[in-house]
């Protein structure tokens, strides 16, 4: 291979191992980059000839370097607004306790005006030591009121499915025991009819309407924020999962339409370090009908004449139900603890049939419109009729390649993991929720279901494109922990393995994280894979991957990310 200054690399990384996740997971030593794509991939020798005077050349002394990460499902202003300042952290591990999250919020009032919001993001119940034992025993409004009287709350918990509020925050929002039951999700009531604080689903815009909105800077601060912890753990590609005119209120306004302009700003701006494929939001958050969908498909118009490598608008997120945590997963079988039956859809329909016909009208419409379609279904009874309406719409209207998938499809059957092959439709699953959730799950949808729970494997045999992700900030976008939970599927509490015949391979896991994510952006042949001609998108990481005990997985540092040639993340120096 000659070399001219001409033709000489921009940069040139060697002694390298180059995990490059091609067809043949083939490992090689070094790469070339040019103008932004990868020019050679190959041994040192294979690519010393494009080294000339202007070079840099990185030396990686046998570190791996892998395809820029995929983080295929997350919300990204979202998870941006959820990491301090912007928001109160509680997470675990800082938070394991009722007393915990108390003492945290006793903190931020005695810095707080009174009268001001405080947000809050991160609880989960499956971490709180008072709910381990029984999990219908959540935080409520009492436990908070005590130390935040002039201070209204809103505290989101780690799914983003539930919210959590204070009296005052009750009082400001014009909510009481006359208050009406939401038409989707709910307003949980004590013994006396009274709103404990706790809403699930739809039900939580009956407070968090009246939260205050983010201001566009902040909604831009919060986009930085979070494009600075992606690209610090080797994201380079990201789908935001809704954002459009149904966001408007919901979370403070991180998911309205205002996001798709910013986007568009920060692009213009060269400061977006990230791939973006982003799907529309076109009704109300969480749950929203037929009618509401073909308003939003008629009126809102995404941006046209982008470059689509950085930035596209290709889909839209329908919801068809909620999550097991909380009850609200949509069902075949009744839950073991709880009174909620087998849950239902946040489909509108007085029956099972009603509500299973209308999301199957929504895919088709959808579908007709020409859109990818990215459906939230958790339960069997969700994820079959979303099955249902995928083959239906793509059996009556079977041009083009639309790739429509299954967001989490938590408890999918192999058949219908099979009809989702069968039709070149996906599912995108989040192993690490997987690790948060399998302790506390069995008292739940008991012991047989909640080990079969995110079922990886069966849906890799099925010939089903699987990708893996955070959904951040449910959780948080390390990679590394999705990999070891996805191989070893270990309770984050307790270290008991869940379903081990569920389990896959690092190599599977890191394709799910890769290449499986730009099939899923329609864009396997732009990304995903060190290969020439791709853009030159890479991660390097400071242990060996594939050779290291999974248990360390998640440790791994990143020391280096690298976008369209690019580096936007340097651990190195």
């Amino acid at each position: 291979m000659g070399s001219t200054q001409g033709q000489a690399a921009d940069l040139a990384i060697i002694n390298a191992k180059v995990i490059t996740v091609d067809r043949e997971f083939s490992i090689r030593q070094a790469v070339a980059i040019k103008d932004g794509k990868i020019a050679a991939v190959g041994t040192d020798d294979d690519v010393k000839p494009l080294i000339g005077p202007c070079t840099q050349v990185l030396d990686l002394k046998g570190k791996p370097v892998l395809p820029g990460i995929n983080e295929c499902h997350m919300h990204t202003a979202f998870f941006g607004a959820t990491r301090p300042p912007l928001s109160l952290d509680l997470t675990y591990p800082a938070i394991t306790s009722i007393p915990d999250m108390v003492a945290a919020l006793d903190k931020k009032v005695a810095e707080t005006p009174a009268g001001e919001w405080i947000r809050g993001f991160g609880w989960d119940q499956g971490s709180l030591k008072e709910c381990k034992s029984d999990p219908s025993r959540l935080p409520r409004k009492w436990d908070l009121d005590a130390v935040s009287p002039d201070h209204p709350i809103a505290f989101t918990d780690f799914s983003c499915h539930t919210l959590l509020v204070n009296s005052k925050a009750l009082e400001l929002a014009g909510v009481n025991k006359d208050t009406p039951n939401p038409i989707s999700g709910e307003m949980e009531r004590d013994e006396n009819g009274e709103p404990t604080g706790i809403f699930k689903e739809g039900g939580q815009l009956l407070v968090s309407a009246h939260v205050p909105l983010l201001s566009r800077e902040e909604k831009k601060t919060a986009l930085l924020t979070a494009l600075s912890h992606l690209n610090a753990n080797g994201v380079t590609s990201f789908t935001d999962a809704a954002i459009g005119p149904g966001g408007e209120a919901y979370l403070y306004g991180v998911m309205g339409a205002e996001c798709v302009e910013l986007y568009q700003e920060l692009l213009a701006e060269g400061e977006l370090t990230a791939r973006v494929t982003a799907l529309l939001l076109l009704g109300e958050y969480g749950a929203f009908t037929y009618e509401d969908l073909k308003q939003g498909l008629e009126t809102f118009k995404p941006p046209t004449g982008l470059d689509t490598t950085w930035l596209q608008f290709p889909g839209v997120k329908i919801f068809a139900d909620g999550i097991p945590m909380t009850y609200t997963s949509w069902m075949n079988e009744d839950y073991v603890s709880g009174d909620a039956g087998h849950g239902r859809s946040v489909i509108p329909g007085e029956t099972d049939q009603e509500q299973w016909d209308s999301l199957v009208e929504m895919i088709r419409l959808v579908h007709s419109y020409g859109y990818q379609i990215g459906l939230h279904a958790t339960g069997d009874r969700a994820i079959d009729a979303a099955v249902d309406g995928f083959a239906k719409a793509l059996e009556e209207k079977g041009d083009g390649d639309p790739r429509h998938y299954i967001i989490h499809g938590d408890f999918i059957s192999a058949e219908k993991a099979g009809i989702l092959a069968e039709h070149r439709c996906g599912i995108s699953m989040q192993p690490y929720i997987g690790a948060m959730i399998s302790d506390i799950e069995p008292a739940i949808v008991g012991e047989a279901l909640a080990a079969y729970e995110w079922p990886t494997r069966t849906v890799l045999d099925a010939g089903v494109n699987l990708t893996s992700n955070s959904d951040a900030p449910v959780t948080y976008p390390n990679w590394r922990m999705g990999v070891q939970a996805a191989v070893l599927r270990e309770g984050l509490i307790s270290g008991k393995v869940s379903g081990p015949e569920e389990c896959i391979t690092v190599e599977e896991a890191v394709r799910t994280y890769t290449i499986n994510g730009a099939w899923q952006d329609h864009m396997e042949h732009v990304k995903g894979s060190i290969e020439v001609g791709k853009v030159a998108d890479l991660c390097i990481i400071g242990d060996d991957i594939l050779s290291v005990d999974p248990h360390d997985i998640g440790g791994i540092p990143v020391l280096m990310t690298i976008v369209g040639g690019r580096v936007v993340f340097d651990r190195m120096g």
